[in-house]
């Protein structure tokens, strides 16, 4: 319920000490693997990120349990908190909370965002890649759907412009001696 205001990124680090550190579940690269799926995917980050670690976990069940998890609590932590808003609303104590949640939920995300860069690889193609998509949509104005778009797509160019390379190199008879 916590998580409910800050959203699916504040609940990662609590998620990635009990599944890779405590349990053991995941590798640390395993695991962030799935934020960033989730990140690109539409909707709500945390479902998305549950769904893919349980499947991983446990399969079908494992994220259908998983997802349930996520959504229960904060489904009525919210209808607690719709039916209570219009009362407390005006209140000045619950006004700085909430402001001080926005704060914190920027902290917990910007955190997270340097995590995920230790986990790329660190080649020229992907500095690149993260440079323009932190670039293009905050200064020019680029749509984030069309950045997730336009990285993935140079993402998989580069697989196979890689494995095109790797497939030369395999079957040129000079260098294979």
């Amino acid at each position: 319920m916590t998580f409910a205001f800050t959203g699916g990124m504040a609940a990662i680090p609590i998620v990635e000490k009990d599944i890779v550190d405590r349990k053991k579940w995941l590798t640390d690269e395993e695991f962030w693997t799935f934020p960033a799926l989730g990140q690109s995917l539409p909707g709500v980050i945390g479902i998305h990120n549950s769904i893919l670690i349980g499947n991983r976990i446990a399969g079908p069940f494992g994220a259908f349990m998983s997802a349930l998890g996520v959504i229960t609590p904060a489904f009525a932590g919210m209808l607690l908190i719709a039916a209570l808003f219009q009362t407390v609303v005006d209140n000045p104590y619950i006004q700085g909370m909430i402001r001080g949640i926005r704060a914190i939920a920027v902290a917990i995300i910007l955190g997270n965002a340097v995590r995920l860069l230790k986990t790329i690889r660190k080649d020229a193609f992907s500095i690149i890649l993260v440079i323009c998509a932190i670039t293009i949509p905050l200064f020019f104005g680029f749509s984030a759907f069309y950045t997730i778009l336009t990285c993935g797509l140079a993402g998989i160019i580069s697989i196979f412009l890689e494995s095109a390379a790797a497939g030369k190199k395999d079957k040129d008879p000079e260098k294979a001696k």
